[in-house]
């Protein structure tokens, strides 16, 4: 979605104080277009402007959180992906076969616990016609509890292995457009290693750099438009934008930023 000729032109005027165009330049890959903001003095000044990208508000780089080799890449850069669609699979030959071993140690566990369960029961009906002491149950009764708790505790291992072999897939979390894919086959992936990044298109912004003067002077009243490359004029309230806190000590500059409308995912 990048176009490096057609700039996006923010306009900013206010009716008694003076108002400031805002959007600043950004870092994001996909940002498209550069927009310009002017702002209009009460009286006939002239614009001011400033340049601008448009960018998407949920910007995600998508990592594994177990190593593992990419055995395959199901998307690529410019495809659209839903929530919990497959992304990146990893190798998990390890992680299938360390969940087939907890399994096996769960069911090797419940066979004791039947085993223990059958042993208890016979031993109550020993006590109860007095052929075993108090000592004999409760020791009957401990094998069985300790067997019950080894069948818990396999299960979690299980369940948690079972967990950790899902992780070899990596999916979107949320539907959106994928903007890069950072690796090839074969690359090892890392927990925090970037695999794939996206955005979701339906809430884009547009930030715009201008000085700290200009952006001082923004009233919260009075109007502002951003024109976009084929879009034409969008016309919004200076309330609407938004002044970030920090500013640049070296070029005592400051961002600016206001939310697009819903419906402008091609610009």
């Amino acid at each position: 979605m990048h176009n490096a000729h057609t700039l996006p032109r923010f306009l900013s005027r206010t009716g008694l104080a003076l108002a400031t165009a805002l959007l600043a330049s950004t870092s994001l890959a996909f940002a498209a277009d550069i927009a310009a903001v002017r702002v209009q003095a009460p009286a006939h000044a002239a614009w001011a402007s400033a340049d601008a990208v448009v960018e998407a508000v949920r910007d995600t780089t998508v990592a594994s959180q177990v190593p593992g080799a990419v055995v395959q890449l199901l998307v690529r850069a410019g495809d659209r992906v839903q929530a919990g669609q497959a992304l990146v699979h990893l190798d998990a030959q390890a992680a299938q076969q360390n969940t087939a071993a907890s399994v096996a140690q769960a069911e090797a566990a419940r066979t004791n616990a039947q085993i223990a369960e059958k042993e208890l029961a016979r031993q109550r009906q020993l006590f109860a016609k007095q052929y075993i002491s108090q000592a004999g149950l409760e020791r009957a009764q401990a094998q069985y509890d300790a067997a019950q708790a080894q069948v818990r505790a396999a299960q979690a291992q299980a369940q948690a292995a079972s967990a950790q072999s899902g992780f070899y897939v990596v999916r979107a979390p949320y539907a959106g457009v994928v903007s890069e894919v950072p690796v090839a086959l074969g690359d090892m992936a890392a927990p925090g290693r970037p695999l794939v990044r996206m955005y979701d298109p339906r809430a884009l912004r547009i930030t715009a750099t201008t000085s700290q003067t200009l952006a001082q002077n923004l009233g919260s009243t009075g109007q502002a438009a951003i024109e976009l490359p084929g879009t034409g004029r969008i016309a919004i309230e200076a309330r609407q934008i938004q002044r970030l806190p920090t500013v640049d000590s070296a070029t005592h500059t400051l961002q600016l930023r206001a939310d697009l409308p819903a419906g402008l995912e091609g610009v």
